[in-house]
């Protein structure tokens, strides 16, 4: 049965890793995890979700750990949870690379990913409880778990109307001038016709995005010359999103001991919001630059069309 197994090398698994990701997976996880994937890939029949129980287990015995609230613990604690981080990053690349996740998988991962987070949340609180005697560490595991969700509600909402501005641009650019028919504006029909070219296209995708930025990058010109730097190694220029602030409360904060994890957490906390609201900035100069592209659009069409568009 072996014998009969695709044997993977590791630019094969490096080619299903992101294109983008966090500095702390790039840096800290990916030199093992691709190896592990390869392994697992070649030698095993290890699924996806049976790997997304392992990334479990482990962050079941870092709850455990933390709980107890010695530091000894409590590093121990840290060092299940990158473990069970690592597991976390395993089963997606191994999915993409054998092909065989499936959307059960999916929801296995989140679902388990926010129990994990939870557990661990009250789990640091109890156990910095039983170190201080305060009544207020309870209030821990509610801290942690707000800055997490302020940014996961951000997030996706945010890709949402960054995707919608999009498609609207392409669109609109492709299907400008449109007259068949006797109509400036093309019917609903051949708009979609168009969108299904732009989704085969990237290069027109990648054209309405930087055509999104031109007013953040025209007032931080700094910012593309980082940003390009940056992802040449695959780092995105959010260096604290949601993973390097679940690292910093949940393996360097319980590594520095229970007297330094609220200060860990407040730090990071406050670092998240920073660059969560540095993003919502620069959406909002994108709804410019959005706003701005379509009136140019329309305008032109106007001209051409030597009266008001038709809608």
């Amino acid at each position: 049965m072996l014998a009969l197994m695709t044997t993977y090398s590791l630019a094969d698994v490096r080619a299903v890793c992101k294109s983008r990701d966090a500095w702390w997976t790039v840096l800290l996880v990916d030199p093992m995890a691709c190896r592990l994937v390869r392994f697992l890939a070649s030698r095993t029949s290890v699924t996806p979700n049976q790997v997304t129980a392992v990334a479990f287990m482990f962050g079941v015995c870092a709850a455990a750990c933390f709980s107890i609230g010695e530091w000894r613990f409590m590093a121990l604690g840290a060092v299940f949870f990158h473990l069970g981080f690592v597991a976390d990053c395993i089963d997606g690349k191994l999915a993409r690379l054998k092909r065989n996740g499936t959307v059960f998988g999916l929801w296995l991962d989140f679902a388990l990913d926010q129990v994990r987070l939870v557990m661990c949340s009250f789990a640091l609180a109890y156990g910095l409880y039983l170190q201080t005697g305060r009544p207020e560490a309870a209030f821990l595991a509610g801290v942690i778990i707000a800055f997490d969700l302020v940014r996961y509600l951000n997030g996706p909402h945010m890709a949402k109307v960054r995707k919608a501005m999009k498609e609207r641009l392409v669109v609109a650019l492709n299907v400008a001038g449109d007259t068949r028919g006797g109509r400036v504006r093309p019917s609903a029909k051949e708009k979609a016709e168009v969108r299904d070219r732009i989704r085969e296209n990237p290069s027109t995708r990648e054209e309405a995005q930087r055509g999104l930025q031109t007013g953040f990058q025209a007032r931080f010109p700094w910012y593309l010359r980082m940003r390009q730097r940056l992802l040449a190694r695959r780092i995105r220029t959010h260096l604290v999103s949601g993973i390097e602030y679940q690292m910093a409360v949940f393996v360097v904060g319980p590594i520095l001991g229970p007297a330094a994890l609220p200060y860990v957490v407040g730090v990071f906390g406050t670092l998240l919001m920073v660059f969560e609201s540095a993003l919502v900035y620069k959406l909002w100069m994108s709804t410019r630059d959005f706003n701005r592209a379509m009136r140019r659009i329309e305008s032109r069409e106007e001209s051409r069309a030597g009266a008001p568009l038709v809608r």
